[in-house]
């Protein structure tokens, strides 16, 4: 787990159920270029691909991992999902190893004051007093950074798990079955033995029978 500082290492831009986008949380300097250089690390980012994307880039004050996320709940008012693009700045090479593995649900529920401001917003209100606004209603000032563990990542989409032998022995049973039991139908139009040799009788009997009455006749 890795801690950000909401006032120095944070910058966040999204939009609301009616406002347009903008930077939501930033550090007092540089919030001009800010824009800039989420629309510079992500100039593709459009609705089809739900997973988390992550970029390093470099800015004059150093280094940032950028991420880009759609809101698992909320969309606008257009009923488009809603976008968020973040800046994580001074962070160290274990978040940035890490970043793909990046829990979204606790980050935004922590941000939740924040993001409440802009989504009660309208279009008519300004970007100053949104940001102002979200900056007093962030009672957070630190922001847990949660992974999910590799052996998790590793259950739900590993492609290449080996199929153990009991797992073939099962396969292959339920697949091929006995011979024997493959041809059941055939076994019940079978004729009995007994029926057989009733018949074979029968047959005998008729074949007695016809040469007595001819030697009878003669």
């Amino acid at each position: 787990m890795e801690n950000v500082v909401i006032d120095t290492q944070l910058v966040w831009m999204t939009c609301g159920i009616d406002a347009g986008y903008q930077i939501l949380l930033a550090p007092p300097a540089l919030g001009k270029t800010w824009v800039d250089l989420l629309e510079g690390a992500f100039p593709n980012f459009e609705v089809g691909d739900a997973s988390l994307k992550t970029v390093e880039i470099n800015y004059e004050g150093g280094k940032a991992l950028a991420l880009a996320f759609f809101d698992p709940e909320l969309c606008d008012g257009s009923s488009r999902p809603i976008k968020h693009f973040m800046l994580l700045l001074g962070i160290n090479d274990a978040v940035f190893k890490k970043a793909p593995l990046l829990l979204i649900p606790p980050l935004l529920k922590q941000l939740k004051p924040a993001f409440d401001v802009i989504c009660q917003a309208s279009r008519y209100s300004s970007e100053q007093e949104i940001m102002r606004q979200a900056q007093q209603q962030q009672s957070e000032r630190n922001i847990r950074l949660e992974f999910a563990s590799k052996l998790s990542s590793f259950k739900l989409g590993n492609k290449n798990k080996q199929v153990t032998g009991v797992q073939k022995a099962v396969t292959t049973r339920d697949v091929l079955p006995p011979i024997e039991q493959q041809h059941p139908q055939e076994e019940a139009l079978a004729m009995p033995v007994w029926l057989k040799w009733a018949f074979l009788v029968v047959v005998l009997v008729a074949m007695i029978a016809g040469i007595w009455v001819g030697l009878t006749a003669e």
